[in-house]
């Protein structure tokens, strides 16, 4: 009873903590990159349509972050997850979605049997290791896992979370520790072909030591390709394949992993490319957080 009133006082008031369940998103885009040595690609133009994807989903304008290019540096991107970290509340729906460069970048705590983190890649990080960029500006998978922890933590057992990655070599880009995989140069490059990566890595000069591991993720992560592959653009519209495939099956029915794989099956490039639906695939589906 005392509860009850507490609440019906905090909502009288403004308050909506008591029961509500909000649906928040950080939607980050480059198209850009402070190093010009990296590939011209269209990341910033995937976020209209995923904002467009959202708000149909339920979720407000005042809850969608949205960064693109010279405003998704790491720094920027760090503040906006801590920014969400504070505004969660239990039971809330979080969606994150990244469209950009990916990479593989050395391995350094010792928690990946390929010696390869994959990262994410802001507007101030560079292609090669240097005095602008040591991995520092790199969002790695570690980071990323350790972020999305503390939002689950926040949103407890009851809230989901939905992180989708645009980008190559981004298959486990949330998790951090993943089975060994081969790693895959393209055997012939298209010039026709926008791809959302590089084929080097970035490699720090150092050398773990130790292993290390990590609970299991509470999260589900779509990502457009396997850690060792090309994440390629549609043609037409210049946009993200991954993106404009969730966008698309979104206006016209519910959304499925079949159909996200056959989507990009059908309009992928030459390259091999696979995306995979990874985390708490027994506990929710996409669905019920992009309705």
């Amino acid at each position: 009873m005392i509860i009850r009133f507490v609440c019906i006082v905090l909502v009288f008031f403004g308050g909506t903590h008591c029961f509500s369940q909000t649906k928040r998103a950080i939607v980050i885009g480059l198209g850009m990159q402070a190093d010009e040595s990296w590939g011209k690609i269209n990341g910033d133009k995937d976020v209209p349509f995923v904002v467009n994807m959202l708000e149909k989903s339920g979720y407000s304008k005042k809850n969608i972050v949205k960064l693109v290019n010279q405003q998704a540096t790491k720094s920027g991107i760090m503040d906006a997850f801590i920014s969400l970290i504070k505004s969660c509340r239990s039971k809330d729906i979080v969606y994150i979605h990244f469209s950009g460069h990916g990479q593989r970048v050395t391995d350094i705590d010792g928690d990946e049997k390929d010696g390869w983190d994959e990262s994410w890649i802001p507007y101030d990080a560079y292609r090669k290791y240097g005095d602008n960029d040591k991995g520092e500006k790199h969002l790695i998978d570690d980071e990323i896992y350790n972020l999305l922890v503390e939002i689950k933590a926040k949103i407890g057992t009851n809230g989901k979370i939905l992180v989708v990655a645009d980008a190559c070599h981004s298959g486990d880009s949330s998790f951090g520790l993943k089975v060994f995989s081969n790693y895959i140069t393209p055997p012939v490059y298209d010039r026709n072909v926008t791809i959302r990566g590089v084929s080097a890595p970035f490699i720090i000069p150092y050398k773990s030591v130790s292993r290390k591991t990590k609970d299991a993720v509470q999260w589900l992560m779509i990502s457009a390709c396997k850690s060792f592959e090309f994440n390629q653009e549609l043609s037409k519209p210049h946009v993200g394949i991954l993106s404009y495939a969730l966008y698309s099956i979104s206006k016209s029915g519910r959304l499925e992993m079949y159909k996200i794989e056959d989507f990009i099956r059908r309009n992928k490039g030459p390259y091999p490319q696979t995306p995979i639906l990874t985390g708490e695939t027994e506990k929710y589906n996409i669905s019920d957080v992009l309705k």
